[in-house]
């Protein structure tokens, strides 16, 4: 009687979120983001602002594969599937179609896979460039696109609860921005876990004060290196991202022509009376106690000082979900006021549609919102001009 062997099948791993600091070898910080459970894990972080693979091998060979290196610049590195002996990483970005990749857990050699999409031109470019903050912490900022002088460029920003703010592949900014020789920038402000534990810390409480001043230098600097002007910069942010879009253009209106603020936290005055809202008290600080007077108030959209008629070189887009449970819709509607009363030209979508934080439920509907923001700012684009024309208001 023949003996057939049964062979196991591989063992499969999990991703574990870690947070910390590994100093390599050669003496550079590496900030870990995730590693693989099990012996001999890999690493997922950042490296000089860069996403960076790192691994020790068996043979006490430690391994990065590092974004401008290994990867593309700019690409965001998520890990798809973890077996014993093999990685499977998805590595995409704003100018690259999400492309599968494959590392070695034995030798540590990666090795390209495949494009999920044909769709994935080789006219665009990342460059990182950096900005000096008020008190000269340096601030990381990923360049996209074709790059020419003074182009629509799109400014992503988040700065908050650890979040790192990195880049990532849309049909949608591909074919109605980028191909027009359009830019986009991301912001590697205070707030994030870039730079690990510390770089989120120096961005708490009274914190948010440098992660605005972070975003305006950056703009600042995306404005000297002839990236865009104000008058053809856009500034995009989610959330906690709307916040800081709104906060940072009601300070300094000057440096912003367009403003996107998608499910706004318009403010922080009212985050005791909620339940969700008491699980960010050590983010923003207690609204019932010194801190309001002492750093919330010059830092809430809403409640901050602003000269009138101070928005009236702006214009905003304001998106917000009646049925959003983490930012409630009064938050877009309060936020819309603001801005009105300051002289601010606003398009207000308030969607009444079955969704959340994240957009429609429905994927169709979802795909439909997508595509009706990036067809209205690409129309946006081609109405700026480069440089500024007498007096706007």
């Amino acid at each position: 009687m023949n003996q057939i062997s049964q062979l196991s099948p591989p063992k499969c791993e999990n991703i574990i979120k870690v947070r910390g600091e590994i100093r390599l070898p050669e003496g550079s910080v590496f900030y870990p983001q995730w590693k693989t459970s099990g012996s001999n894990p890999v690493y997922g972080g950042y490296q000089d602002a860069c996403e960076t693979l790192v691994y020790d091998t068996k043979t006490f060979d430690v391994i990065t594969h590092k974004s401008g290196k290994s990867f593309p610049l700019g690409q965001h590195i998520k890990p798809i599937k973890v077996l014993d002996q093999e990685l499977y990483l998805q590595g995409s970005s704003f100018i690259n179609a999400p492309r599968l990749y494959r590392l070695d857990r034995k030798t540590g050699e990666l090795t390209f896979v495949k494009n999920d999409t044909s769709e994935n031109a080789n006219t665009f470019t990342c460059r990182q460039i950096w900005a000096h903050s008020e008190d000269g912490t340096r601030i990381p900022i990923d360049c996209f696109g074709t790059l020419a002088e003074k182009q629509p460029t799109i400014v992503f920003i988040y700065g908050g609860f650890g979040r790192n703010n990195h880049s990532f592949y849309s049909p949608d900014i591909y074919s109605k921005w980028l191909t027009l020789g359009y830019s986009v920038a991301v912001i590697h402000s205070r707030g994030g876990a870039e730079f690990g534990k510390a770089w989120h810390q120096a961005g708490v409480k009274a914190g948010r004060r440098k992660v605005r001043e972070d975003i305006a230098s950056s703009i600042r600097e995306l404005h000297r290196q002839d990236i865009c002007t104000p008058e053809t910069t856009f500034v995009h942010g989610m959330s906690h991202g709307a916040l800081l879009a709104a906060i940072t253009t009601i300070s300094h209106p000057e440096l912003v022509s367009q403003v996107i603020c998608r499910v706004p936290i318009s403010s922080t005055k009212g985050l005791p009376e909620t339940t969700l809202g008491r699980q960010w008290l050590d983010e923003y600080g207690d609204p019932q106690t010194s801190d309001w007077d002492n750093f919330m108030k010059e830092e809430d959209p809403l409640a901050c000082e602003a000269t009138p008629r101070s928005l009236c070189t702006t214009s905003w887009l304001i998106i917000g979900y009646c049925h959003d449970a983490v930012t409630t819709i009064s938050h877009a509607d309060s936020l819309v006021e603001r801005v009105k009363n300051l002289g601010g030209e606003v398009t207000y979508w308030r969607y009444s549609s079955k969704g959340g934080h994240e957009g429609a439920f429905d994927p169709s509907e979802r795909i439909a919102h997508e595509r009706r923001l990036w067809s209205y700012l690409s129309q946006k684009a081609s109405e700026t001009k480069p440089e500024a024309t007498g007096s706007p208001c």
